[in-house]
């Protein structure tokens, strides 16, 4: 959808199950994550799919990190980085329940929201 007059500029399809997160990273790069277990990149331009990276897990959050990293949430409990290789590497953080929402302050501090925990918990 169009931010300056809300016309449908088009659809990403591909995900098989519902998307919970969709990231923009600085240089127009979409992210989305589904319980589907996969983290899909798109073109802005022209709405192509990218890559598909398969995970163990649905994926529930994704934020954009320093240099492209993409920090990855979902129902491993865990927060893992991946930067454009294979797959993403090993898990960063573990929590005691699924990560639901990641957030990178100013200062590169993170700040993790799970699921059963009423308190956002600062890193």
């Amino acid at each position: 959808w169009s931010a300056v007059d809300g016309t449908h500029l088009g659809t990403l399809e591909g995900h098989t199950d519902p998307v919970m997160v969709v990231a923009v990273a600085a240089d127009g790069t979409v992210y989305s994550g589904s319980i589907d277990c996969t983290l899909r990149v798109w073109s802005a331009i022209d709405g192509s799919l990218i890559r598909a990276v398969h995970l163990n897990v649905a994926v529930f959050t994704v934020v954009i990190g320093v240099g492209n990293t993409v920090l990855i949430g979902g129902g491993g409990s865990t927060i893992s980085a991946w930067n454009g290789g294979a797959a993403p590497g090993s898990a960063l953080y573990t929590f005691a329940s699924n990560v639901v929402a990641v957030a990178i302050g100013q200062d590169g501090r993170l700040f993790i929201k799970c699921h059963h925990d009423i308190d956002v918990c600062a890193l």
